[in-house]
């Protein structure tokens, strides 16, 4: 196979032997890696929070409209903020079940920072560009969107790739790998609703808050309904073997 023209072909042992490197135990690099780029981007949020330079004359009312203009950044900021830590925990937890890598792991795991360290970028204009452009919203939404299912393709992938702990069953894989739906789901629909208009796209997503509640209480019923199915049969198992 891969053979050129006029070459014998290579042996599957040699190509093996050639990727081996590519796949192996222990996963601590590419956390710690990962959590430093979830620390940068965090911080880098904050950029944009910097009050300018307070004129020796200002008034209190100055002050007062000065900070009333800064709530759409404050906004912003904490809106990102959120959505930052609480992939960096969605993040944290899927990787104490994944005790091995591959390189199609690492890439993907590559791509969900991509969107990590973009995201300040629609941040930093996402209440700038007024009520008559879509493309603020649009482009916050997209990159949430792309963090959050590159974040479950790579937990998708370790799973059926073999690369998590023995105690990650069925029933644990679909509970973490369905938990972040709805985020993806509300800012993915959101889209067309900003090109009709912009501000209706960011008020819609404050239905995540309520649908992620109800998303969440679903899906740990349905966890605690496949585990009771499958803890009886592990017992079974248990005794056969002793």
């Amino acid at each position: 196979m891969f053979a050129g023209k006029g070459k014998a072909p290579v042996s599957p042992g040699v190509l093996a032997h050639a990727r081996r490197l590519d796949r192996g135990n222990g996963t601590e690099r590419t956390m710690f890696f990962s959590d430093a780029v979830f620390a940068i981007a965090m911080t880098l949020l904050a950029l944009d929070l910097k009050l300018p330079d307070l004129p020796a004359d200002i008034t209190r009312d100055g002050i007062n409209e000065m900070l009333l203009d800064r709530i759409p950044s404050l906004a912003a900021f904490v809106l990102s903020f959120v959505i930052v830590g609480r992939t960096w925990l969605t993040h944290h937890r899927r990787f104490n079940g994944i005790n091995a890598y591959d390189a199609k792991l690492q890439v993907g795991n590559l791509w969900m920072l991509f969107f990590v360290v973009f995201l300040p970028v629609p941040t930093s204009i996402l209440f700038q560009g007024g009520p008559t452009t879509p493309w603020p919203p649009v482009l916050y939404a997209f990159t949430v969107a792309g963090l959050v299912l590159t974040g479950s393709w790579t937990w998708r992938h370790a799973y059926s790739a073999g690369l998590m702990h023995d105690w990650v069953d069925g029933p644990l894989y679909r509970l973490i790998l369905h938990g972040a739906d709805p985020v993806w789901v509300v800012f993915v629909l959101s889209i067309p609703v900003a090109f009709v208009d912009p501000e209706w796209a960011m008020y819609a997503w404050i239905v995540l808050w309520p649908v992620s509640v109800v998303h969440g209480k679903l899906q740990l019923a349905k966890f605690v309904q496949a585990e009771e199915g499958v803890l009886p049969t592990r017992a079974g198992n248990a005794e056969q073997g002793s």
